[in-house]
């Protein structure tokens, strides 16, 4: 029997329905698009698929954090539905102020419910990272592990989860502001492809400047040799964002160097998705800790 709920906010990527059959409820992250405002309520490829069809067309998506009331309304919803202890995992504190008004919620929440317990994890992680937290939860959970074991465990895992991520379109980072309009077309002539991580405090942070995808992706390839926690048991989590191509590539690189590799591949969803552009792809992964670069 678990001791505890397992809830989550949607930047994991887990396709909805599969949350719903794996008894995790979940609470939606909303971006806008074409001036309306959708829910990350995505269950199907299409879906996915949809988004990054908008964005190559020249749509710039923006996203929202899930506020605190919406949070203290899906807490009590769980907590009606027979929960009394709840581990909720989320979106990284570094990257948006959701985790912040998941925890006021919970406070709010468990005031009027002093019989009940909300742990919230900030997982440092987003999209594919978060799913990787989420899959040891749902482990923990099942397991019939403590709910303050589980917590604990969960920490240390989200503070060892690396994320290595190779941009692919800098137009798309120089229509959102985040690149000056110099920047990416000298980076765009040149075929450079930076690479990011989100560090040690949940926020993303450019680790190198690669000249070409292959470049990029052996740098990546040099770095789990470097910091995976155990290449003989590895599983790797790739984050697609529309970047079948690429995904292949990546995954046929693991497997020549570690054939026993785990590879799992999930989408990019719009909410990382959003600020990415397609093209994108994330390479996830246990190591031995995160990295403190800023």
């Amino acid at each position: 029997m678990s001791d505890f709920c397992l809830t989550t906010d949607t930047s994991c990527d887990v396709f909805r329905n599969e949350l719903d059959e794996k008894q995790i409820p979940w609470i939606p992250l909303s971006f806008t698009i074409d001036g309306v405002t959708y829910d990350d309520d995505f269950s199907s490829d299409d879906r996915y698929a949809d988004f990054y069809d908008k964005i190559k067309s020249g749509a710039m998506p923006t996203t929202s954090q899930i506020n605190v009331f919406n949070h203290e309304e899906f807490f009590e919803k769980v907590i009606a539905n027979g929960a009394k202890n709840i581990i909720h995992l989320t979106l990284s504190g570094g990257l948006s102020n959701t985790v912040n008004s998941a925890r006021t919620a919970a406070q709010n929440v468990t005031e009027k419910h002093p019989d009940c317990k909300i742990y919230i994890l900030d997982t440092f992680s987003a999209t594919q990272g978060h799913r990787y937290v989420l899959d040891e939860a749902v482990k923990l959970r099942d397991g019939g592990v403590s709910v303050q074991d589980a917590y604990n465990e969960l920490e240390t895992l989200a503070s060892k989860v690396h994320h290595w991520i190779v941009v692919d379109d800098l137009m798309h980072l120089k229509r959102g502001g985040r690149v000056s309009g110099a920047s990416a077309y000298i980076g765009s002539l040149l075929n450079i492809k930076p690479v990011l991580i989100i560090n040690s405090e949940g926020k993303l942070a450019v680790v190198k400047k690669a000249k070409g995808t292959l470049k990029a992706y052996q740098y990546v390839m040099e770095m789990i040799k470097e910091h995976a926690e155990d290449l003989d048991n590895l599983v790797i989590y790739l984050a697609d964002a529309d970047a079948n191509d690429k995904v292949e590539e990546m995954k046929k690189l693991i497997k020549e160097a570690y054939p026993a590799a785990d590879v799992r591949v999930g989408w990019i969803g719009p909410v990382i998705g959003a600020h990415t552009g397609s093209g994108t792809l994330g390479i996830v992964f246990k190591g031995k800790k995160r990295l403190d670069n800023k």
